[in-house]
């Protein structure tokens, strides 16, 4: 049987990291290794959180943290959801649309974790620690005036050249193809 002192340092652990992963995405746009890594954090905090809650339930502190994650969940669900359906999108892997592996370390994905925004184009370098986040932009690239092909729509993407400002890449739809260079950010 686990400590009940070792699971709540653990429960803490991961806590912080998840704290941690919230201010590295806010602030730097960078995440830790991995499309999963952050989806397994959360799902192994929101799998103890029972019990943690539950097993200390005699204690007024888990009271009051369960009631305040009860009034979270709850409050998260009112501005038409936006919050709810936020945190559902990007912890279940159901927000990314699609990716693509262009090397070893760099991945071109489609992402959507609002049910109101459009979806977005997002070119991640792949480190040891953490990804970092190089462009983040719509998916719409223009084929000619008047034609816009969705990057969302892919079927397949190749990398062409690749600087520290720039990013070539060339992307096969059903039944066409379009070559793009994407200006990196600094």
């Amino acid at each position: 049987m686990i400590n009940k002192t070792n699971l709540i340092r653990f429960y803490l652990f991961i806590s912080a990291l998840i704290v941690l992963d919230v201010f590295l995405y806010t602030f730097s746009q960078m995440s830790f290794s991995g499309y999963w890594s952050d989806r397994i954090v959360f799902w192994i905090w929101f799998l103890i959180t029972p019990f943690i809650v539950f097993g200390n339930w005699k204690k007024l502190w888990a009271k009051i943290y369960f009631w305040l994650l009860l009034a979270g969940s709850i409050l998260s669900a009112f501005p038409m959801g936006l919050p709810f359906f936020a945190i559902v999108l990007s912890t279940t892997g159901n927000g990314r649309l699609n990716h693509f592996n262009l090397n070893n370390n760099i991945r071109v994905q489609t992402v959507s974790y609002s049910i109101m925004g459009r979806p977005r184009l997002q070119i991640v370098k792949d480190d040891l620690l953490f990804d970092k986040i190089m462009l983040e932009d719509g998916d719409e690239i223009e084929k000619n005036d008047s034609t816009t092909l969705e990057i969302r729509n892919a079927k397949k993407a190749n990398l062409i050249s690749e600087t520290k400002t720039s990013i070539a890449v060339k992307y096969f739809f059903e039944k066409d193809s379009i070559q793009t260079v994407h200006q990196l950010k600094e």
